[in-house]
């Protein structure tokens, strides 16, 4: 088991000595900058749908090519769509491992309906609920710990509801890719 876990990280890895998944991910970068320009506004959340390019990101090339599409887009999109707030890092280390757990999760495994929503809910903890609203409060004030507990609350709200939906909608719409062959023509 451990032997075919390395074996992916390998293969994830060797992704990046093509050309071709260069260029694949160059156009899923850019689709997922204009995507995420568009967004649902709520007076209490705002609901993007740029997270499922990453997810398929992590579907079509694995955690270590899709660590680093994260970091990658993540620097990019400050510098593109700089919303007039400083670089700060936590955000960045926040894409990288959500799409390196994307990766981990559907490279070269079963791609099941149950797999996406537990894959998606793992990240939406992690990275959208804990790390997400850790550094929200890390950059609104000095007191934390109540600004953590400020913001958890409707950032678990707005997680929470916005999870199925990027469950259903990626599975949809990868399934689709899968079975048309689009998916194989992206990676080959």
């Amino acid at each position: 088991m451990l032997e075919q876990e390395k074996n992916r990280f390998i293969s994830s890895k060797n992704e990046l000595k093509s050309t071709r998944t260069l260029i694949v991910l160059a156009m899923l970068m850019a689709l997922s900058i204009i995507i995420s320009s568009f967004k649902i506004r709520t007076p209490a959340f705002t609901i993007s749908f740029g997270p499922l390019v990453k997810m398929y990101a992590g579907l079509l090339f694995g955690p270590v090519t899709g660590a680093l599409y994260g970091f990658t887009l993540d620097i990019l999109q400050f510098f593109i769509q700089n919303t007039g707030y400083g670089f700060f890092p936590g955000y960045t280390f926040t894409e990288t491992l959500g799409v390196f757990l994307y990766g981990m999760f559907f490279y070269k495994k079963k791609f099941t309906i149950t797999r996406v929503f537990v894959t998606k809910f793992i990240v939406v903890i992690i990275c959208n609920i804990i790390l997400g609203t850790l550094w929200k409060a890390m950059m609104s004030g000095e007191d934390i710990i109540s600004l953590f507990f400020y913001y958890l609350p409707v950032r678990t709200v707005k997680n929470l509801i916005q999870w199925p939906v990027d469950s259903l909608i990626f599975y949809m719409i990868a399934e689709a890719m899968i079975k048309t062959g689009i998916h194989n023509r992206l990676r080959n």
